[in-house]
């Protein structure tokens, strides 16, 4: 009975982590305003309350109107000034997404959960530190992740960040998914703004949101002058683009980009029906509008939805859009975790450039010129092949067991070592050529997670995307978690890393450079070159350390490791993992070449039909 009892027991545990990253839930710390925390902003005074680890928190402020009724797709507004303190002492709701592991929320909250009402920030600053100070702390403002479709501010608790490394945290919600970007002529169409045109909303949202931390941020103690953007996986694309954005200018004094990318996207993409000479998305706003009118009962199936989409004039097509409730945004979109690959980041010429951002960046007087950290994870790809059927069976249907390790291990290599030379090496070779300020770039490692009869995940996920969140947080047991990764085996080493990361990460907070670390007694990370070392690897002593390597990935080398590579089964493969690394992956589109491909032998193979098997 007891060995029944504990292979349940077991067999739970497993099953939620294979889900990956399940969230720990609501936040349930009730907190009590603390008059000590009154301060004053450009909008009215708020009351925080006294929060772990020696800190203060302010948790909710309002940092734009809410983006309800006619505001939907629109530039973020002023907030409506008020007079009587404020409390903010809890977490509001997160944006309108699709339920998954990343809401924040109870995992029986429904399909569809959050509010349009979500342009809220957090604060958290050393209880220490008064905002009288004159010398006041770094700020790093967090974006978080999750394809930018999902995922919310509250489930990143800055508390242990903010007092180890006596920084201020700021954390933000914003927009997501077709909330946070939508392109469609009816959005342009006359009496529209150019920022309530440029659909990126989103994109405005985060700019907002460090508009109002340079209005503020010094009465809570912080350093408007010394403001960080950092972030992970879509976090990471959104520092880039705020890079890119002239509308940014002066907001932020240095950046930092976590497994990130420099994709946008141009119109055609964004809009186009998928089977048009120039193709969109699969969920464009043309095949969303589809969606919506056979959803509202206008249209029996896609041909006729087709048809009456297109006798709608813009006027009558934006009332349609406008008059669909959030859950009906989302009324027929799956996808894996609550994550779907919405169009995001559009080439306006307005909020992003009308050029991809490797071209921006070869000029430093067009775009937002800071010194800059950008890396990846060594097996990022290991996060997403694990809950894929393709490559992982579940045994008895919940323990996982990689069907051919080889394979598997090969794919996430290419995908991996994709990410790494898109998101880092490309972009690092183009900035430090021309620019004054300094890159710093990254490998992270870390593959010690834990294994037993039932799991391997040093195997399964190894050094896999996100996993070094937790590192930069100092949160291992709240907030986003893997059960059964850590032990009393790899804890200290775990706990070391974490420490040197964060080291690193507030001395560039402070300074604009890593150097040796806050502590000043790390390996000196220098800056990224054209020779020598350039690279800082990011793991436990037990498998080197840290240390520098020179080790570069370009997608040169990834051209020819396809063409040559002898384990690729068959023509199609080749092909459609062709497609996979240089026209699907975030900015492969940027470097793709029909030339090479036809080379392959691929000219057979349309690549975008490619797209729905991939």
């Amino acid at each position: 009975m007891k060995k029944l009892a504990f292979f349940l027991i077991a067999a739970v545990v497993v099953l939620v982590a294979l889900y990956l990253w399940p969230a720990s839930g609501p936040d349930t710390v009730l907190r009590s305003a603390n008059p000590d925390t009154l301060r004053d902003t450009t909008t009215g005074p708020v009351i925080g309350s006294s929060d772990a680890d020696d800190t203060v928190s302010w948790l909710g402020i309002p940092f734009a109107a809410a983006p309800i009724g006619e505001l939907r797709w629109r530039a973020p507004q002023t907030v409506e000034p008020w007079t009587e303190a404020r409390e903010t002492t809890a977490f509001r709701d997160p944006c309108v997404q699709l339920s998954g592991p990343l809401d924040g929320l109870p995992d029986d909250s429904g399909k569809v959960v959050g509010s349009e009402d979500c342009l809220y920030l957090n604060i958290w600053a050393p209880r220490t530190h008064s905002s009288a100070d004159s010398q006041k702390l770094p700020v790093m403002f967090w974006i978080h992740g999750g394809g930018n479709t999902i995922g919310t501010a509250n489930t990143y608790a800055a508390n242990k960040l903010a007092a180890g490394e006596q920084v201020v945290v700021v954390t933000i919600n914003y927009r997501l998914g077709f909330f946070g970007w939508m392109s469609h002529p009816a959005l342009r169409r006359n009496g529209r703004d150019i920022l309530d045109a440029s659909g990126n909303y989103a994109n405005l949202d985060m700019i907002a949101a460090l508009q109002w931390v340079q209005a503020n941020i010094a009465s809570f103690g912080g350093d408007p002058d010394k403001v960080t953007i950092f972030g992970e996986s879509a976090g990471g694309r959104n520092v880039y683009a705020l890079m890119g954005s002239g509308l940014a200018k002066g907001l932020f004094q240095r950046a930092i980009a976590q497994s990130g990318s420099v994709s946008t996207t141009p119109r055609w993409r964004a809009e186009n029906f998928h089977d048009a000479p120039k193709p969109g998305m699969a969920l464009s706003s043309r095949e969303w509008l589809v969606l919506q009118l056979q959803n509202a009962g206008r249209a029996t199936d896609s041909d006729t939805a087709r048809t009456v989409l297109a006798a709608m004039p813009d006027d009558e097509i934006l009332d349609f859009m406008y008059s669909r409730s959030a859950e009906q945004v989302l009324e027929g979109i799956t996808g894996g975790a609550g994550m779907y690959r919405a169009p995001q980041g559009f080439r306006d010429g307005k909020v992003l450039p009308r050029v991809t951002l490797n071209t921006v960046f070869s000029d430093p007087a067009k775009y937002n010129n800071v010194p800059l950290i950008t890396g990846t994870n060594r097996d990022e790809l290991k996060l997403f092949l694990a809950q894929n059927p393709d490559f992982v069976e579940r045994r008895l249907g919940f323990i996982p067991q990689i069907k051919d390790l080889q394979a598997y291990n090969a794919l996430a290599a290419y995908l991996s070592d994709n990410w790494k030379a898109l998101a880092v090496d490309m972009p690092a070779d183009i900035i430090a050529r021309h620019s004054p300020q300094s890159v710093f770039a990254y490998r992270w490692d870390w593959d010690e997670g834990g294994k037993n009869w039932l799991v391997d995940y040093s195997e399964l996920l190894g050094a896999g995307h996100g996993l070094e969140v937790a590192y930069i947080f100092n949160d291992f047991d709240g907030g986003i978690t893997v059960p059964g990764l850590y032990n009393s085996e790899n804890i200290p080493g775990r706990d070391l890393l974490g420490a040197q990361m964060r080291s690193y990460w507030s001395e560039f907070a402070r300074n604009g450079a890593p150097g040796r670390g806050r502590s000043g007694s790390l390996p000196l990370w220098r800056p990224w070159s054209t020779s020598g070392p350039n690279l800082m690897i990011l793991d436990t002593a037990a498998d080197g350390g840290l240390h520098m390597v020179r080790e570069p990935m370009t997608v040169a080398m990834l051209r020819q490791r396809v063409a040559q590579d002898p384990d690729i089964p068959d023509l199609r493969t080749r092909c459609e993992l062709y497609v996979r690394l240089f026209l699907l992956a975030n900015a492969g589109a940027d470097v793709w070449s029909r030339k090479h491909y036809n080379t392959l032998g691929c000219s057979e193979f349309a690549p975008w039909s490619l797209e729905a098997s991939l």
